[in-house]
């Protein structure tokens, strides 16, 4: 988006620990395409998008991030 700044990335091992064993798996539970997960596995996941997939996952950021989250 222009004028915003670029969004800070979180790494998706955590979210993969935390949601399910698989790519496909942890993409049916919170909504979004394999595809996705892919990306996130190369770019990281937006911090926007790490914040609605704990969720998704009913946990807070801060469960599957740590400090990480926090630094973000």
């Amino acid at each position: 988006r222009r004028g915003c700044p670029p969004q800070r990335r979180l790494p998706v091992e955590p979210l993969l620990a935390a949601g399910g064993t698989s790519v496909l798996r942890l993409a049916d539970r919170i909504g979004v395409k394999a595809r996705t997960i892919h990306r996130w596995v190369h770019d990281g996941v937006p911090e926007y998008h790490a914040d609605r997939a704990a969720i998704a996952l009913g946990l807070h950021p801060v469960l599957v991030w740590g400090d990480a989250w926090w630094k973000a």
